[in-house]
């Protein structure tokens, strides 16, 4: 009797285990009748497998989540690890899951494949259209809640349709948007054609400013944002091989000089202070390109306290400063 049992839940198994397989990846549609019936069946395995996984670990009972489609599938995906999937009943329970959910998913891969072709505009490659788009369709099926009455491609297109409207806005321009600075651009988009067509003249800023409500300042912002990025390497005429490099002013040439009038003017000042206020100052503040030191250590290398060094630090910057406005240069020009 016990063998013959045995060899009957064997089989059952193996039965299911081969009618998973064979469903998982199959992208056929679903009537509505049938797509209910999955749906609950997901629902009701969903709740087992949350049930069971609190009962055998009673570890997990503080962090028992509501009766709720979206929270119990952040606790099956947090607590249902590999070591926890070794129990025969939370493994069997928990492969049902993946396959009522496969099946879900692959029977509406073509509504996700059909959303995605309606952001191929933006910079995307189709095939990162489709990736976010199927994990739009995951979350939209975790989410989903039998009792709507409602088909579950409706209730997905607007998931997918908001994931990929985050892809877009964190791939496609050069700097990070959100969603909501997205339908703003498109709005702008909009007002500009309208004011465009309708009074034949591109509109001012200040014109779209007052069409969307929004401010002068954050409509710049916004445009500024979304600039497409120009190549240093780009080439300014079609007839000529100038490139916008060379229409860029040196700015290391204009540094260098600066550095070599100041240096020459450090040392035509230098030359006014006495030996030991020379000394002090170079040790100071490195002049010379030896490092800095503090008053403590200079007052040791002196033999002299570190009190009389920032003395004769005070004195030596008060001669530097007179003899820099005497020849009608800035007081700070050696401080910067």
């Amino acid at each position: 009797m016990k063998t013959s049992r045995r060899k009957r839940v064997t089989q059952t198994a193996k039965k299911e285990a081969e009618e998973m397989l064979q469903t998982t990846f199959s992208s056929d549609l679903l009537t509505p009748e049938e797509e209910r019936e999955l749906l609950t069946n997901f629902w009701d395995c969903k709740s087992e497998l949350v049930r069971v996984l609190v009962r055998t670990f009673p570890e997990l009972r503080p962090h028992r989540p509501p009766m709720e489609p979206w929270p119990m599938a952040q606790f099956i995906r947090e607590h249902c690890t590999a070591e926890r999937r070794e129990v025969m009943a939370i493994r069997r329970l928990h492969d049902r899951y993946v396959h009522y959910k496969h099946r879900l998913a692959s029977a509406n891969i073509r509504l996700a494949a059909h959303v995605a072709k309606r952001f191929r505009h933006h910079s995307l490659a189709y095939s990162d259209l489709l990736q976010e788009a199927v994990c739009g369709l995951m979350q939209a099926i975790d989410r989903f809640d039998v009792s709507h009455g409602t088909r579950l491609a409706t209730y997905a297109t607007w998931w997918i349709r908001q994931t990929l409207q985050i892809a877009v806005a964190r791939q496609s321009h050069l700097v990070s948007l959100s969603p909501h600075h997205l339908q703003e651009l498109g709005l702008l988009q909009q007002e500009s054609e309208a004011l465009a067509h309708g009074g034949k003249h591109l509109p001012s800023p200040q014109e779209l400013a007052s069409r969307t409500g929004s401010s002068l300042e954050h409509l710049t912002h916004l445009q500024t944002a979304t600039r497409t990025p120009v190549s240093l390497n780009a080439v300014l005429d079609d007839d000529s091989d100038f490139k916008l490099t060379e229409a860029m002013p040196d700015t290391s040439a204009q540094t260098a000089q600066e550095n070599n009038e100041r240096q020459e003017a450090l040392n035509f000042l230098m030359e006014s202070l006495r030996p030991r206020e020379r000394k002090v100052l170079d040790l100071r503040f490195g002049l010379t390109g030896n490092g800095t030191h503090s008053l403590r250590q200079i007052g040791h290398m002196l033999r002299i306290s570190k009190e009389r060094v920032r003395q004769i630090q005070n004195r030596a910057l008060e001669k530097l400063r007179a003899n820099a406005e005497r020849v009608g240069w800035e007081p700070n020009l050696l401080l910067e």
